[in-house]
């Protein structure tokens, strides 16, 4: 398993967070999950 450097997991909380701010509502905020989910299991496959 390979293991995140605390920049690396900075990067991708930074990615995170920034995904969500722009949220005005609870519907952008599921439809920001799902996109999170989906970008996370594009990095899982690789």
């Amino acid at each position: 398993m390979n293991t995140m450097t605390d920049k690396q997991l900075e990067v991708i909380m930074n990615l995170v967070a920034d995904k969500f701010e722009g949220c005005k509502d609870m519907d952008e905020v599921k439809k920001a999950i799902q996109e999170v989910r989906e970008m996370a299991r594009k990095e899982k496959a690789e």
